[in-house]
């Protein structure tokens, strides 16, 4: 096959002496040395078919946005190999994103061709690379994730995290790819025995601060413990036993940490005398056995001597209400959620918004006649319905 050659000119119409005078455009700076309509600036080149390229090549890109490093676009898979993934993103050229760079625990939610895909602009013009638009789709995610948790500051919002590693003063936790710091007196209610014990653990953590010097979201557990501890005392029986840890001991006694996130005293007079001696030297971390005596507000009064057990209004619950009953109960608070309804046998319920089906105001302090409409014996709950 003979190929019909054609012998190169160089362009003797364009006027190189005046653009490098005046260097009035930079081609660094993507634009044009042509002139276009409606501009005023000299013209470097006459030939007719320059001036159609390039307005072929700019005339589709005029309503596009250019995309910049940090910006979130919306694009369209259009390819897929085991190293990389094309987006379309209604530009010029084409994104990539180097799956050997992404966090692998998000590269199942990417697609395939045809899904679109949100992504982070990582890379623009990138002058040493085949692909000059670098993208990210795991960046993107934590990119959210992080301003959601930076939103939930000083919001009692808890988030799933894992305590990733100790450093100096506190550990690093590992909230879906977000990197926050845990002082260590916040690793718990009180302060750990063992700093090492929580490593690799997954816990419940609250933002409650940001260090713009670290560039840090702080969070806390001890914030998520603190909140557990309403809920978790209404579990506890007088005269009941259970299982807890050393955190300290003083001339009063023996503090005993608990249920996660409940602490007591075991008193030196709730110790038997001829033992008295042995627990007072327990180290702390130790496993210590005890029964509960008292709850006098918020404090726990715990002993070694055995308590007898006081029947609670809950052991005889299936005896008195059923599900259906009308009942009388007193108004004795309010949430942002609902009620809570006091019966006369001191057992408290829920009376939940979603459950409110009347339009009277309903008062603190007043009595109501209110449905049962759930009994949960074994985690102490009742619900009404008004």
């Amino acid at each position: 096959m003979n190929l019909e050659k054609t012998k190169i000119q160089a362009d003797n119409d364009f006027d190189w002496n005046l653009y490098q005078a005046e260097n009035a455009f930079s081609l660094k700076e993507n634009k044009s040395i042509f002139k276009q309509k409606g501009d005023k600036s000299k013209v470097y080149c006459n030939l007719p078919y320059a001036q159609e390229l390039y307005s072929l090549y700019t005339g589709g890109t005029k309503s596009l946005k250019e995309p910049n490093v940090g910006d979130i676009i919306n694009g369209k898979i259009v390819s897929v190999n085991d190293k990389s993934v094309l987006i379309n993103i209604n530009w010029r050229e084409e994104a990539m994103i180097d799956l050997t760079k992404e966090n692998k625990k998000y590269l199942k939610y990417i697609g395939g061709i045809g899904d679109e895909v949100e992504v982070l602009i990582e890379q623009v013009d990138g002058r040493n690379s085949k692909f000059p638009i670098m993208a990210s789709y795991s960046k993107n995610i934590i990119s959210k994730t992080r301003a959601d948790i930076m939103s939930a500051i000083d919001q009692n919002v808890a988030y799933p995290g894992t305590v990733t590693e100790l450093i100096h003063g506190g550990y690093f936790v590992d909230i879906d790819g977000v990197k926050c710091f845990m002082p260590g007196s916040l690793g718990g209610i009180n302060k750990l025995n063992d700093f090492q014990s929580i490593i690799g653990k997954n816990l419940y953590v609250v933002p409650i601060n940001y260090s713009k010097e670290k560039d840090y979201i702080v969070v806390s557990h001890r914030e998520y413990l603190k909140a557990l501890i309403p809920s978790t005392m209404d579990t506890l029986e007088i005269g009941e036993q259970y299982e807890g840890t050393v955190t300290g001991i003083s001339k009063h006694g023996i503090f005993i940490e608990f249920k996660e996130c409940l602490t007591g005293l075991i008193s030196t007079s709730d110790i038997p005398e001829d033992q008295l001696e042995k627990f007072m030297q327990y180290p702390n971390g130790s496993m210590i056995k005890f029964y509960l005596k008292n709850v006098v507000g918020t404090r726990l009064v715990l002993s070694l001597k055995p308590v007898e057990k006081v029947v609670s209004p809950w052991d005889l619950i299936d005896t008195k209400y059923k599900k259906g009953q009308f009942i009388t109960g007193k108004v004795v608070g309010s949430i942002r959620y609902g009620y809570f309804i006091e019966l006369d046998d001191k057992i408290t319920g829920l009376l939940h918004t979603t459950n409110i089906h009347k339009d009277n105001d309903i008062i603190v302090n007043q009595e109501i006649l209110v449905k049962i409409i759930k009994i949960d014996k074994e985690n102490k709950r009742i619900d009404f319905q008004y």
